[in-house]
């Protein structure tokens, strides 16, 4: 008989404790990053079954993370390992100043205790080049930081920009109502006024 895929729609971050003798049963989903980075995906278990994930948007699915199946089955992610550019230096001033240029270009990146890695780009490794790194090419498990906004947050909002508009219109037109309340008259400023920087 053929089996019924399985739905997953929760995940739980690693930082949840749970049984390590549930976890050894639990099926394993390895995914490299950019497949843990989104929310509907089809993917195989290690055991050969199929499962459909539909995860809450705007997350990423770090290495150890749980998933819940709709059966109530655990399913453990594991972070493949993939083709990545890792800087490696004893000099942490060198890697915070290559931080600071690759977080200006909004690009996942992984910090370790003396190295950064990043996903292969000739750009950026020329660039780091130019700061005196060296770059290493290898497959390594590429765990990128999640930043503050909590996902895996990449440089394009068009999967939330419906959500993040309508937000920001409620905000302006509850802040246009609170200021003409407060002084009985609207404040429709033009945007040079608002945005003026010659002064």
């Amino acid at each position: 008989m053929k089996q019924v895929p399985l739905r997953v729609d929760k995940v739980l971050s690693q930082k949840i404790g749970i049984s390590q003798v549930l976890l050894k049963k639990a099926a394993k989903l390895t995914l490299v990053f950019e497949q843990r980075n989104k929310s509907r995906i089809t993917s195989t278990l290690s055991d050969g079954r199929t499962v459909h994930l539909f995860l809450p948007r705007g997350n990423t699915m770090r290495h150890n993370d749980i998933l819940i199946a709709d059966n109530g089955e655990l399913i453990c992610v594991v972070a493949a390992e993939q083709e990545v550019v890792s800087i490696y230096s004893d000099d942490a001033l060198s890697l915070m100043k290559a931080s600071y240029h690759l977080g200006n270009r909004h690009i996942p990146v992984q910090v370790g205790a003396n190295f950064l890695r990043i996903e292969p780009d000739s750009v950026l490794e020329e660039m780091l080049h130019q700061l005196g790194l060296e770059c290493v090419c290898e497959k390594k498990e590429f765990s990128p930081e999640v930043g503050a906004y909590g996902g895996g947050h990449r440089h394009s909002h068009t999967e939330t920009f419906d959500t993040d508009y309508a937000l920001a219109q409620e905000v302006y037109h509850s802040h246009s109502q609170a200021q003409q309340h407060q002084h009985g008259h609207g404040h429709d400023h033009t945007h040079e006024n608002l945005h003026s920087h010659d002064q």
